[in-house]
C-alpha cells in the first residue's frame, strides 16, 4: 500500500493512502453480480437480469458502498503500516487529487496519542484504605430503611421538627411573577435541611391550608436561576402537614424487603452483603481517583488530543443532565461544555497515562475479571441472566466494562510498584470521601 504521513500539528497527522483502482472495480463487479442473483425487477426472471441493467440501476449506490468499505479497510491497513497510535479520526474522504498509476487515493485527518518516555510510579505515595463493615454500619442502614418505610398521617396543628410539609409558592422579583402561571411546589421535612434555611423557618409553625406572604432571599445556588441570589416577595401556601411513625424492625418489616425465611437475621445478612458490595465499589473508585490524580499532577504539561477532550466534556455534560433529569430538575441548568473542559482534560490525561502504563508494562486485559464484573452488575437486578446477555450483546456496554477493568488492573500494578501505605478508615468516612469527590 502506498502511504504518506504529514505532521500538521503536535498531535495532528495527515495520512494519505492509495488503493488500486482495479481492486475497487473488482469488488464493485462482484457485489453487482451478487445483487443480480437476488434482486427482483419487473420483466426479468430472478437471477436472469443482465449485468448491464443491474449496473445501470444500482451501479452508483454499490460504488459508494464499496468505496466506503475500501476507505475503512485501507485506513486500518495504512494506520498499521504507518505505526500510528490513533486517538481520533477527524475526517476521511477521497482525495481531491487526480488518481495516479491507476490508484484511488484517500486522505484522513487524524489525532494521535502523545509519545511518552517511561512513566515512573515508584515515587507516587498511595494510601490504601482498610475498611471493615461493622455492626454499627448495618444498624445505620437498617435505620435508613426504617426512615424510608415511615408512615405519614395528617396533623391538625402547626408544622414542627420532624413533620413533613408540602407547599406551593409564587415569588415576585422586581414586579415579575415567578412562575408566570401556576405555582412552584416543594416538599420537605422540618429540620432536615432539604430546603434552604429561610424557607424552612417560614414553613415552621404553619398549618395545612394556611397562606402567608414573606420576604425571602434565595441562595446563590438555587436551582431556579430566576430566583438564585434574589430577594423576593413570596406567597406561601401549605397544603399538607404530616407526622410520621417508624415501623418496628421485626420479621414483618423484613418481609417487606422480600425476606421469606430468616426474618431480621436474614435481613441483616442481606444488608451486610450490600454494604460489602458498596465498599468494594467505593474502594475501587478511591484507588482509581487517587492514582489518576497523582499521575495527572506529575504530567500536567502533557499534550492532549483536542477531540478526546471535547468528547469527554460532552460526555460529562450528558451525565450531569441525566442526573438532573432523574432528580426532577431542569436539564437546561447543566453547566455548558466550556466550563467542563478543565475537568475533561484531567480525565483524558489520566486515561492516557493509565493506557500508557498498560502498554509500557505489557499489562493484558483479564477477561475473567470482565465476566466477573458483568456478573456482579447483573446480580443487583431481578433477572441477572438477561442483564448478562445484554452486556455480552451490546458492544458499547461490553467495551465500557473492558476499559474499566483494564484501568483497574493498571491501578493494581501501580499500587504494587509505588510507595503504598495502608490507612484505617471507617465505612462512613470512605463513603463521605466518595461523595466529596
Amino acid at each position: 500500500m502506498q502511504i504518506n504521513i504529514e505532521t500538521t500539528g503536535t498531535l495532528e497527522r495527515k495520512l494519505e493512502f492509495g488503493v488500486p483502482a482495479a481492486e475497487v472495480d473488482s469488488k464493485i463487479h462482484q457485489k453487482l453480480s451478487e445483487l443480480g442473483r437476488t434482486v427482483k425487477l419487473k420483466g426479468f426472471r430472478p437471477g436472469k437480469i443482465p449485468l448491464t441493467v443491474i449496473r445501470q440501476r444500482y451501479g452508483k449506490q454499490v460504488r459508494q458502498e464499496v468505496l466506503q468499505d475500501v476507505m475503512q479497510q485501507g485506513l486500518g491497513e495504512a494506520i498499521q503500516e504507518g505505526e500510528l497510535r490513533v486517538a481520533a479520526l477527524k475526517s476521511l474522504q477521497p482525495s481531491t487529487q487526480e488518481a495516479e498509476d491507476e490508484m484511488l487515493n484517500f486522505t484522513a485527518q487524524l489525532e494521535v496519542f502523545p509519545e511518552l518516555d517511561e512513566v515512573q510510579v515508584k515515587d507516587l505515595e498511595v494510601k490504601q484504605p482498610q475498611v471493615e463493615i461493622k455492626s454499627a454500619d448495618v444498624d445505620q442502614m437498617l435505620t435508613t430503611l426504617q426512615e424510608q418505610r415511615r408512615e405519614w398521617q395528617p396533623v391538625e396543628g402547626a408544622a414542627q421538627d420532624g413533620h413533613r410539609v408540602m407547599a406551593e409558592y409564587v415569588a415576585t422579583v422586581d414586579d415579575q411573577r415567578i412562575p408566570e402561571t401556576g405555582s412552584q411546589r416543594l416538599g420537605t421535612m422540618i429540620g432536615s435541611g432539604i430546603v434552604f434555611e429561610a424557607m424552612e423557618t417560614a414553613l415552621t409553625g404553619m398549618q395545612a391550608g394556611e397562606r402567608k406572604q414573606v420576604q425571602l432571599t434565595f441562595p446563590e445556588d438555587f436551582r431556579d436561576q430566576q430566583l438564585a441570589g434574589k430577594q423576593a416577595e413570596v406567597d406561601l401556601h401549605v397544603t399538607h402537614v404530616q407526622a410520621g411513625s417508624l415501623p418496628e424492625i421485626d420479621d414483618e418489616f423484613a418481609a417487606g424487603f422480600g425476606i421469606g425465611e430468616g426474618g431480621v437475621d436474614k435481613l441483616r445478612e442481606e444488608v451486610r452483603n450490600n454494604l460489602e458490595r458498596e465498599k468494594s465499589i467505593a474502594l475501587r473508585r478511591w484507588m482509581n481517583e487517587q492514582v489518576g490524580k497523582q499521575l495527572t499532577e506529575a504530567h500536567a504539561d502533557l499534550e492532549l488530543p483536542a477531540s478526546l477532550v471535547q468528547q469527554e466534556a460532552q460526555n460529562l455534560r450528558q451525565r450531569i443532565q441525566q442526573q438532573i433529569e432523574q432528580s426532577g430538575g431542569d436539564v437546561n441548568q447543566a453547566p455548558d461544555i466550556e466550563s467542563l473542559m478543565d475537568n475533561a482534560r484531567v480525565r483524558v490525561r489520566g486515561s492516557i497515562l493509565l493506557g500508557e502504563l498498560a502498554r509500557q508494562n505489557d499489562i493484558k486485559l483479564d477477561e475473567n475479571r470482565v465476566f466477573e464484573r458483568i456478573a456482579e452488575i447483573a446480580s443487583t437486578y431481578d433477572e441477572p441472566q438477561q442483564v448478562i446477555e445484554l452486556y455480552r450483546s451490546n458492544e458499547q456496554l461490553y467495551g465500557q466494562v473492558r476499559q474499566s477493568i483494564l484501568e483497574e488492573q493498571v491501578v493494581d500494578w501501580v499500587v504494587e510498584n509505588a510507595n503504598c501505605k495502608e490507612e484505617s478508615m471507617t465505612f462512613k468516612q470512605l463513603m463521605g470521601a466518595q461523595q466529596d469527590a
